[in-house]
């Protein structure tokens, strides 16, 4: 194909370690110079092992590994880092348990690591996680890509379900509005890769939980349990392409009321044309803790967003000008002609409610009701939606010690209900011309899920859980006429899961097995995506995933590793398309099969600052992919065997964290992307890219109880030409969005606590 771009053979034969190739039988990844990199780290971290001598009295644990305790900010102060030897617990399926005993692939990120290379967004944090790729198409649209999930996503997050303390995020449909949060919406991630319908239906990506500041810093903190948090925070930051961004934030109360409220501004003008973007978006929480036995959470929550769309590039185009919007092609106006641009409005209540009815059994619920409205003028048409939705989710456990063991039982229901509708018109230079179609949707989504999770003696642990889900939908078309109904109906059989893990020397060590089935229906998005043209053929894809982990800590826990290997076989997979206008319709592609690597290398090279020598992290994640198509020959072309578009075959994120006496800290990340496959015949391949970001920081105490923190950073330093987020399949090969080229971003941050 003429103007593609397709990977050197240097970087596509890579010899893969023989524990994994079995798995990577029909590419070999080429890794001369990657072989070379990987062992210089490797030895670097062994010789930085001999020469730094253990120190008994360090106080800095492995990042991701202790929870610190900073105030309830998306970013820290001087006095926050009050480190605490408790070790991270993961509540993932339902439970809670130390990483350490946790049979599945599960990331975690505090507000520390979150800001620690960018104070605008969870993107450069959300991907220095092994097997995670977050994308930004333009301002503000972003893709969540677990393992590949964002095949299925032209734009917005699905198959990943998202919670906010136990409300449900993610819309009856199966989209959800990720950006809707803001930087101080967020307190600590944890994010499970892979599938998990068992506890929490629908989506093969894996699943997102979120707590908000107030609960990731309140729970657990005996200074907030017994006086309560007071403090109140302010940040301005600026950068390139008149880059705005105010935070005003705070909470008060008392140790048995606590509330945190903040208020958050935005705009740009964006590094190519047509991308201009603003947000205004505000929180209110409420804590209610009476008693060690119940607790209850409110959460009010308000976003209006407007982002332009430029649109996809040829690769032409791209090298010609990276900051060209779409041009006008044949009878489609261009992006600024036709004002493409998401103007979005987000609400969302949320209470959630835990009681702990006796010393074996608790229930812990939750209660929401959102509503999303949303006009996007597109090169075709102007599309209004309208999305309220409710919904509610509770949770019985009960926890019972046998004689040698502990059994912790799980029971649960989550139920959502939404009434969309949806209205396109034809585009009239951005304005609403000839009403095209007219629709109206109810949408309803179940599930019941069971779990038995047992702690054996000699560390071993086992967990059996299933899930039974359905997903109806309705929909009632008004126009073009004649009034039409359909009823589309997917009921899904048991989504089984059973993970059995074994620790070793005296839990310093474990491993693990991991078996689960994914199922996953069309989204609302997909059945009705942009082209107007409802799609009642479309299946659910399902699959079972079979995974091999991992994990552990050395050197009094300064190293610390995690490694999984996983191979996914997923039934009737869903393939993005897009037509000559830019819209995007769907196919079910037959069978896939997608096997995949994982590790996590994280050291503490020295453990508190002395004199010129910093306090001092590294760490490196590297993803291997090898996605392909079994059994998809659409129009005659077979492509069995070709490489499923837009999953990067090889990811390399490594970083590097400094911290001196005084209040001054940098950090240094670099990001190896190889390239990744554009459309299905394997015929156009995106750029190979490295990124780097730098960031540097200095905090003082500048009054009593008050503290400034300066920083500034560059994103991009190599100024590198890539595309952070491609259309995949894309007509006349428009699959490249141009990310910025280098830029600089500087702020200010006062905390008085």
């Amino acid at each position: 194909m003429a103007g593609s771009i397709h990977p050197s053979p240097g970087l596509l034969e890579l010899e893969l370690p023989a524990l994994i190739r079995p798995l990577f039988q029909e590419r070999k990844l080429n890794l001369h110079k990657l072989q070379e990199m990987h062992a210089c780290f490797t030895l670097l971290l062994m010789w930085s092992a001999l020469v730094s001598f253990p120190n008994p009295d360090y106080s800095v644990p492995p990042a991701g590994i202790y929870d610190t305790i900073p105030l309830p900010s998306h970013t820290a102060t001087p006095g926050d880092t009050i480190h605490s030897l408790q070790e991270v617990v993961i509540s993932a399926y339902e439970t809670q348990k130390p990483w350490m005993q946790e049979a599945a692939p599960v990331a975690i990120l505090n507000a520390a690591q979150l800001t620690r290379y960018s104070q605008a967004s969870i993107l450069p944090a959300m991907n220095t996680v092994a097997g995670i790729r977050m994308e930004q198409r333009s301002p503000s649209s972003y893709r969540l890509n677990i393992r590949g999930s964002s095949i299925r996503a032209p734009f917005g997050v699905r198959e990943v379900n998202i919670y906010y303390n136990d409300v449900p995020l993610t819309s009856p449909g199966g989209d959800t509005y990720l950006n809707q949060l803001d930087m101080a919406d967020f307190g600590q991630i944890q994010v499970i890769k892979g599938p998990a319908a068992s506890v929490y239906g629908s989506g093969i990506g894996g699943v997102m939980l979120i707590q908000s500041p107030l609960a990731a810093n309140a729970i657990g903190n005996p200074a907030a349990e017994q006086k309560g948090l007071q403090n109140l925070q302010l940040q301005y930051e600026a950068g390139s392409y008149q880059a705005h961004h105010v935070i005003a934030q705070g909470s008060w109360g008392s140790a048995t009321h606590l509330q945190y409220a903040h208020y958050h501004f935005s705009r740009s003008d964006g590094y190519r044309h047509h991308t201009a973007s603003w947000q205004h978006s505000a929180s209110y929480e409420s804590l209610w803790k009476p008693n060690t036995h119940r607790q209850a959470d409110l959460w009010i929550h308000y976003n209006h967003l407007y982002y332009q769309t430029p649109g996809g590039l040829t690769l032409n185009e791209m090298l010609l000008n990276p900051r060209l919007a779409r041009p006008a092609s044949g009878p489609y106006p261009s992006a600024d002609s036709a004002h493409a641009a998401i103007d979005q409005q987000n609400f969302i209540a949320g209470f959630s409610l835990s009681n702990q009815l006796s010393p074996s059994l608790q229930n812990r619920s939750a209660v929401y009701f959102a509503y999303t409205d949303l006009s996007n003028p597109t090169f075709r048409n102007v599309e209004y939606r309208k999305e309220p939705h409710m919904g509610v989710r509770t949770v019985m456990q009960y926890v019972h010690n046998l004689s040698n063991s502990k059994l912790t039982a799980t029971a649960g229901t989550e139920w959502q209900q939404g009434f969309f509708s949806i209205v396109d018109y034809g585009n009239n230079n951005g304005k609403p011309d000839t009403l095209q179609t007219r629709y109206r949707e109810t949408l309803l989504r179940g599930i019941l899920f069971a779990q038995a999770d047992v702690d054996f003696p000699h560390g071993w642990s086992a967990t059996a859980g299933v899930s039974l889900q359905r997903n109806a939908l309705s929909f009632y078309r008004y126009d073009p006429r004649p009034y039409t109904v359909w009823n589309l109906d997917f009921q899904n059989n048991w989504s089984p899961r059973l993970a059995i893990l074994k620790t070793l020397f005296h839990e310093q060590m474990a491993v693990y097995v991991n078996i689960s089935r994914g199922f996953s229906p069309p989204t609302l998005s997909e059945l009705l995506p942009s082209t107007n043209i409802l799609n009642t053929t479309l299946k659910p894809e399902s699959g079972y995933n079979y995974e091999l982990g991992w994990k552990g800590y050395a050197l009094q826990q300064r190293l610390r590793w995690e490694w999984n290997a996983y191979l996914f076989d997923l039934q009737q997979s869903i393939s993005q398309q897009r037509d000559s206008s830019g819209a995007d319709y769907f196919v079910n592609a037959g069978r896939t099969r997608q096997p995949g690597m994982e590790m996590l290398v994280s050291y503490q090279l020295l453990t508190h600052s002395s004199g010129m020598l910093p306090q001092t992290s590294v760490f490196s994640s590297l993803t291997l992919t090898d996605y392909t198509y079994q059994g998809y020959a659409p129009l005659g072309h077979d492509y069995s065997g070709k490489h499923i578009p837009g999953v990067p075959p090889f990811t390399w994120v490594s970083g590097l964290q400094c911290q001196w006496l005084g209040g001054f800290s940098a950090s240094i990340l670099w990001n190896h992307t190889q390239a990744i496959p554009l459309n299905d015949a394997n015929t156009a391949y995106s750029r190979t890219y490295n990124l780097v970001d730098m960031s540097v920081h200095y905090t003082r105490q500048v009054f009593h109880q008050q503290h400034i923190e300066l920083y500034a950073g560059v994103n991009n330093l190599l100024n590198q030409l890539y595309s952070l987020g491609d259309d995949v399949n894309a007509a006349g090969g428009r699959y490249y969005n141009p990310a910025p080229a280098r830029n600089y971003y500087a702020g200010i941050h006062w905390a008085w606590k």
